[in-house]
C-alpha cells in the first residue's frame, strides 16, 4: 500500500498558494497615476481660473523676495553675497526653474502644480503601505483635493516645494517597512530632511525621531548602529555643510542655516503677541520700501530700524541676537502670558481655522473658485481622522513612529514663535497618514464586528472634532471682507486703474466707521489701517482728486506717525498746496523714520525745483539717491534736473548709475530717449522711445511728461 503513494519520478510537489491580491493592489501603479492625474487636472484647472482674476500674477512680500533672489542669482552668480534671512532652498529652485522654463510666474506655478501632484501620489503610496491600498488610494484623494495644498501649489512660496519633499520623506521611510533601515536608506533620509531644513531650519529637528524611531538600538552589533548613526549625520551634512560654509565664506559669520531664530521669536513674544504674527518694529517700515538689490531676503531682517531707531549697526548675526534677547526678556518677565499665548499657539497649530499672512486663501477661493474638496478635505476632518492614529501609530512599527515623531515635532518647533498657515500647513502630510492608520484599524474592526472598539476609535475621532472645533482666535467676517476690499484695491492699483482701486478702497474705509472697533486695536493693525489710507490717497491723487488724496494721508500719518510712505506723501501734498512750512517740517521728521532719508530729500529737492533753485533740487537728489538707490523717482528727478541746467554728460552718467542701480526699464527707457535726444542721437532715442509699453506711459503722469518732451525734441507730435 505504501508504494500507491509514491510520486512519479521528476514530478515535484507544486508550490503553494500565493495568497490572492486584490484588484487594486494588482492595479496599484494605475491607481497612483490616477491620483496624479486627479491632483495635477485639478491643480491646472485652478491657475487657469486663477490667471483670470486680478489676482494673478501678483508677489507680494515673501513671494516678492523669493523672485528678485532668484533673479539676482541667475544675474550675479548662485554663490550670491549674503547670508540668509529666509530659507534658501526655494529661491535657488526658483533660479533653476526661471532657467528651464523661462521667466514665468505661470510657468513656474505649472511646475509646482507637477510635484504637488507628485507629493500626493507619494502620500497615497505611504499610506498603501502604512495601511492598505484602499486606505492608499483614499489618502491620494484627500491629498490631491486638500485646498491648502492647491492654494500653496499656486503661489510663489515655498510651501509647495517643502510640502513636496516632505511628502518625499515620509514615503521613503515607509518604503523601508518595519526592517531596521539599511545605512545607505538612511543616508538618503538625512538628505531630505537636510533639504526641507534648507527652507526651513526647524526642520533640522526631525533628526531627533529619525534617531530615535529608524535606527536600530536593539539586536544588532555596536559596529552596524554606529554606521546607520553615521550614515543619517552624513547624509544631512551633505546638504547642510556647505551651504553653512558657503554662508561663513560670504559673510565671515557662522550661520548654519537662516538667521531669523531672534526676528520670529520676538514676533510671537512681545508686549503686543497675539500667538499670530504681529509687527515688532512699532509704525516704522521693517525696512525701506522699493527695489530690491540684494540676496538673501536681507531687507526683511529689521537691522535697518534698528540702525535708525535704536543707533545699532549691526551684523547679520548680531541682529537676530538683539531680537532674541528682546523676546527672552519678555518671557522671562511675563511667565503667565507666555503659558497662555502657548497654549493659544497649540490650539490654532490644530485647529479648523486657517491664519494668513502673506496671502488669504478665502480670498482666493472667493475670486477664483474653490480651491479643494470641502469638509472631506478640511483640515477639521483630517484632525479628526489623526487624533486615534496618534495612539495607533506607537504599535505598527517603525514607520508610523517616525510619523508620529513627525507630527510632534513639526507642532512643537511652531509654538515658541506664532502660527500662520504657512506654517502650519507643513502638518498635513503626517496628518494624512495618521488618519490612514484610523481608516485601516476601522475598517478592521468594522470587518470583525467589534462594536466597543469601533465605538472607541469613534470617540476618539470625535475628540479631534472637538480640538479642531475648541475656541481659538478668529478673523471676523468683517475683518476678512476689510481686508478682501483692501488686497483688491491694491493689486488694481499697481495694475493702473485708480478707479477701481478708489472703489475698493472706499468699501474698506465703510468697514471701519470712524477708525474704532477691533481693527483699530494693536500696532499690527494700525499699520494696515495707514496703509489702507495711504494706498487710498494715492489713488485719488492719480484721479486728480488732491484735496480728499491730502485728506486720507493725514489719516494715515495720525495712525500711524512713523509710517514713511505715509509721510512723505503728505508733505508732498503740502508742497502742491504752497504749504512750505508744513511740508519742510513733515520732511524733516520723515528723514528720522525707517526708509525716510531718501524721500526727504527727494521731497526738498522737488520743492527747491518748483521754486527754480535747480542748483540746490540736483544737489538734493544726488543725495536722495547715494541715501536710497531704490528711490526710482528721484533717479529720474536728477536726470531732468540736470538736463535743465545744461549737464548733458552728468545726466548720461545718472542715467547709467539707474540702470546699475535697477530703474524700472519704462522710466530708464524714457529718459534714456531724452537724452540721447538732446545729445542729437536721433536714432537711439528713437529706439529708447519704442521701447517704452503704451500702458506704463498711460499709468504714469511723470513718465507720458518725460516722453512728451523726448517726442517734442525729435520734432514729433507729443
Amino acid at each position: 500500500m505504501a508504494s500507491s503513494t509514491r510520486r512519479p519520478r521528476g514530478i515535484r510537489p507544486a508550490p503553494p498558494a500565493a495568497p490572492r491580491r486584490g484588484l487594486l493592489a494588482r492595479r496599484w501603479p494605475l491607481a497612483l497615476a490616477a491620483v496624479f492625474l486627479l491632483a495635477w487636472a485639478w491643480r491646472f484647472l485652478y491657475l487657469q481660473r486663477l490667471s483670470h482674476t486680478v489676482l494673478a500674477g501678483d508677489l507680494t512680500e515673501d513671494a516678492r523676495s523669493y523672485w528678485v533672489w532668484s533673479g539676482l542669482l541667475l544675474q550675479h552668480g548662485f554663490l550670491g553675497k549674503n547670508p540668509f534671512f529666509l530659507g534658501p532652498l526655494y529661491p535657488y529652485a526658483l533660479a533653476v526653474l526661471r532657467l528651464a522654463c523661462g521667466d514665468s510666474i505661470g510657468a513656474v506655478l505649472q511646475v509646482q502644480a507637477l510635484w504637488g501632484a507628485l507629493a500626493a501620489a507619494l502620500l497615497a503610496d505611504a499610506a498603501r503601505r502604512l495601511a492598505r491600498p484602499s486606505v492608499g488610494l483614499a489618502i491620494g484623494a484627500l491629498a490631491a483635493l486638500h485646498p491648502m495644498a492647491v492654494f500653496f501649489d499656486g503661489l510663489v512660496l515655498m510651501e509647495s516645494l517643502l510640502f513636496f519633499l516632505e511628502a518625499a520623506l515620509l514615503w521613503w521611510v515607509a518604503r523601508a517597512g518595519d526592517a531596521p533601515p539599511a545605512p545607505r536608506a538612511l543616508l538618503v533620509t538625512g538628505v531630505l530632511i537636510a533639504l526641507v531644513a534648507e527652507g526651513r531650519a526647524t526642520a533640522a529637528l526631525l533628526l531627533v525621531p529619525a534617531a530615535l524611531f529608524l535606527l536600530p538600538w536593539r539586536g544588532v552589533p555596536r559596529l552596524h548602529l554606529a554606521r546607520s548613526a553615521v550614515a543619517l549625520a552624513a547624509g544631512f551634512a551633505l546638504v547642510a555643510l556647505p551651504v553653512a560654509l558657503r554662508t561663513r565664506a560670504v559673510s565671515g559669520e557662522w550661520i548654519p542655516f537662516t538667521y531669523n531664530f531672534g526676528f520670529n521669536l520676538y514676533a510671537g513674544n512681545n508686549p503686543e503677541a497675539t500667538s499670530a504674527f504681529s509687527s515688532i518694529t512699532g509704525t516704522h517700515l521693517i525696512s525701506p520700501a522699493g527695489a530690491i538689490h540684494e540676496d538673501g531676503a536681507i531687507e526683511a531682517d529689521g537691522r535697518e530700524y534698528l540702525r535708525r531707531v535704536e543707533g545699532l549697526t549691526l551684523g547679520a548675526r548680531a541682529s537676530s541676537d538683539v531680537w532674541a534677547a528682546k523676546a527672552w526678556r519678555w518671557m522671562r518677565e511675563h511667565p503667565r502670558d507666555v503659558a497662555r499665548l502657548t497654549l493659544r499657539k497649540l490650539g490654532m497649530m490644530w485647529s479648523r481655522r486657517e491664519y494668513p499672512q502673506i496671502e488669504n486663501a478665502d480670498e482666493f477661493a472667493l475670486l477664483a473658485g474653490p480651491l479643494g474638496l470641502p469638509v472631506l478635505g478640511s483640515f477639521a476632518f483630517l484632525s479628526a481622522l489623526a487624533l486615534p492614529g496618534l495612539a495607533l501609530a506607537w504599535r505598527r512599527g517603525r514607520p508610523a513612529r517616525f510619523v508620529l515623531g513627525y507630527v510632534v515635532v513639526v507642532t512643537l518647533s511652531v509654538l515658541p514663535f506664532f502660527v500662520v498657515d504657512r506654517y502650519r500647513h507643513h502638518l498635513v502630510p503626517g496628518v494624512l497618514l495618521l488618519g490612514a492608520l484610523t481608516i485601516d484599524r476601522a475598517m478592521l474592526l468594522a470587518r470583525g464586528r467589534e462594536v466597543r472598539r469601533l465605538m472607541a476609535l469613534a470617540a476618539g475621532a470625535a475628540a479631534g472634532l472637538a480640538v479642531a472645533f475648541a475656541p481659538v482666535p478668529a478673523m471676523s467676517t468683517r475683518k476678512f471682507e476689510w481686508g478682501l476690499a483692501f488686497d483688491v484695491g491694491t493689486r488694481w492699483l499697481e495694475r493702473g486703474r485708480p478707479d477701481l482701486a478708489a472703489d475698493a478702497f472706499a468699501r474698506a474705509t465703510r468697514l471701519e466707521p470712524g477708525g474704532h472697533g477691533p481693527m483699530a486695536r494693536g500696532t499690527t493693525h494700525a499699520t494696515e489701517r495707514a496703509d489702507l489710507y495711504y494706498n487710498y490717497g494715492l489713488a485719488l491723487t492719480r484721479l486728480q482728486r488732491d484735496a480728499e488724496a491730502r485728506a486720507w494721508f493725514e489719516r494715515a500719518v495720525e495712525v500711524a506717525p512713523d509710517r514713511a510712505p505715509a509721510i512723505c506723501a503728505l508733505a508732498d501734498a503740502c508742497v502742491r498746496a504752497g504749504e512750505k512750512a508744513r511740508a519742510e517740517s513733515l520732511y524733516a521728521a520723515l528723514a528720522t523714520k525707517v526708509g525716510g532719508v531718501g524721500p526727504s530729500l527727494e521731497g526738498r529737492g522737488i520743492g527747491a525745483a518748483q521754486e527754480g533753485r535747480l542748483d540746490e533740487a540736483a544737489a538734493l537728489f544726488e543725495r536722495a539717491v547715494r541715501a536710497d538707490p531704490n528711490l526710482a523717482s528721484a533717479w529720474g528727478a536728477l536726470i531732468r534736473a540736470q538736463l535743465q541746467l545744461g549737464r548733458l554728460a552728468a545726466a548720461e552718467s545718472s542715467l547709467a548709475r539707474a540702470g546699475a542701480a535697477g530703474l524700472p526699464l519704462p522710466a530708464l527707457r524714457a529718459h534714456q530717449a531724452l537724452v540721447e535726444a538732446l545729445a542729437g542721437g536721433r536714432e537711439a532715442a528713437e529706439r529708447a522711445l519704442a521701447a517704452v509699453p503704451a500702458e506704463a506711459i498711460a499709468a504714469d503722469p511723470v513718465l507720458a511728461d518725460v516722453v512728451s518732451v523726448a517726442r517734442r525734441v525729435l520734432g514729433k507730435a507729443p
